[in-house]
């Protein structure tokens, strides 16, 4: 039985990671955790109940991201037995699932090690898979760019390759003056980050420029939705080693010779 419409896939995670991010910054701002503006986007995820919320929504994106990671390589498998497999090394291949399966877990692994609870896993997560992601995206361009026209146009190349950069720039502007505004910082609690607090502007351009990163995460995963509509995903075959085969086998045998001998 073929499976149509994976195009749900990218569309769902595009819709689900902004609501989720929304929903647990209200909560958190209702419940006076963090102060209204821009905070990290795992700052609103940190206490309960909001953390309950931002976990489980993430776990559930990291599956379906997962999911999206799979089908796409089998699809680019799939272009490459049929059109040739001198057009892309298989090494590339390789290469770009592996960093988005890293990516996955990276997302799992942040939503699960709130940043109050362990900031060293936490932050291992994010940087896992802000890193892999942005690897990712930049092989996904260059087999896009590969796949033309057979898979899609070159247009989908440059919009996926202008939001490649961007995940580069925000990644960087996220990290640098979010290091330095924490070395300012001289307040006691940096949920509540406050002008009088030391670094404010590093810590906002942080805050800002991770916000947009996410949303560019978003807008690159929903260009995948065309070409996912192309696709159609049948059952796996399943093979299965019977425990009892070899006995019934024997058995099997075993009549034979009888029923030889009785003749």
């Amino acid at each position: 039985m073929a499976y149509g419409k994976l195009y749900v896939l990218p569309l769902s995670l595009f819709i689900l990671i902004p609501v989720t991010f929304i929903i647990t910054y209200t909560i958190s701002v209702q419940w006076d955790h963090v102060v209204p503006g821009f905070p990290y986007i795992s700052e609103t995820g940190t206490l309960s109940p909001e953390s309950c919320i931002f976990a489980q929504c993430l776990n559930i994106a990291a599956l379906l991201l997962g999911c999206c990671v799979y089908i796409r390589h089998r699809q680019v498998q799939q272009w490459r037995t049929e059109r040739g497999r001198n057009l892309v090394d298989e090494r590339i291949i390789t290469m770009t699932t592996c960093c988005g399966i890293l990516a996955c877990f990276g997302l799992d692994i942040l939503a699960n090690f709130q940043e109050t609870r362990v900031i060293a896993a936490h932050m291992v997560g994010a940087m896992t898979c802000f890193s892999a992601g942005t690897v990712y995206f930049c092989l996904q361009t260059y087999l896009s760019y590969k796949m033309v026209p057979a898979m899609n146009g070159i247009v989908i190349v440059y919009l996926r390759a202008t939001l490649s950069a961007l995940t580069l720039i925000l990644t960087i502007a996220t990290i640098v003056p979010g290091y330095i505004s924490m070395s300012e910082f001289q307040g006691n609690d940096y949920k509540k980050w406050l002008p009088a607090d030391g670094g404010w502007g590093w810590h906002v351009t942080s805050t800002i420029c991770e916000w947009i990163l996410a949303i560019v995460y978003c807008a690159f995963l929903v260009t995948f939705v065309p070409e996912f509509r192309l696709i159609n995903f049948e059952d796996p075959v399943v093979t299965i080693l019977y425990l009892d085969k070899k006995e019934s086998t024997t058995t099997l045998d075993k009549t034979e010779v009888t029923t030889s001998q009785d003749i």
